[in-house]
């Protein structure tokens, strides 16, 4: 079965404040601190295609992840440690109930997750590329106009 969808690349969007935000130091304060934000950065990745719901979608069947699909999917947590993550980022308020759809998500997802298709990053190589081009000949120009001018003024 071919794949027609264009691939596409995800990146987290940490701001340069991150860990000096007050859930984050509260997080890093605990027993097991770092797990937390590991475990959390985890989640923002492992949601990314769901916009940052705990979901998974077969066919038209929505299945809400239980607290053994996030083990599995972070891999190298104990259940314990993920259990009492989620409830941290519950009262943090990084992550929350969705209303009627039994579901977590992820508070301010989009101001978390950057992405683009391959495509656009191949157009924005070549548009860095035509710029890289054009400035140094636009120089070149602006130069010689200087110089021209500079000698029109002197006479």
């Amino acid at each position: 079965m071919r794949n027609d969808k264009p691939k596409r690349y995800y990146w987290i969007k940490l701001k340069k404040d991150f860990f000096d935000l007050a859930e984050i130091d509260f997080l890093l304060s605990q027993k097991n601190g770092s797990e937390y934000i590991v475990i959390y950065q985890m989640l923002c990745l492992i949601t990314i295609n769901d916009n940052g719901s705990f979901t998974k979608k077969v066919g038209e069947v929505i299945i809400p992840f239980d607290i053994q699909k996030i083990q599995r999917e972070t891999k190298h947590f104990n259940i314990d440690t993920i259990r009492v993550a989620l409830e941290l980022f519950k009262k943090l308020g990084l992550i929350y109930e969705d209303e009627g759809k039994d579901t977590l998500k992820i508070s301010n997802f989009d101001t978390l997750i950057g992405g683009e298709t391959k495509w656009a990053e191949i157009k924005r190589g070549q548009r860095a590329k035509e710029i890289e081009e054009v400035s140094p000949n636009k120089q070149d120009k602006t130069n010689k106009y200087i110089e021209i001018a500079k000698t029109q003024w002197v006479k």
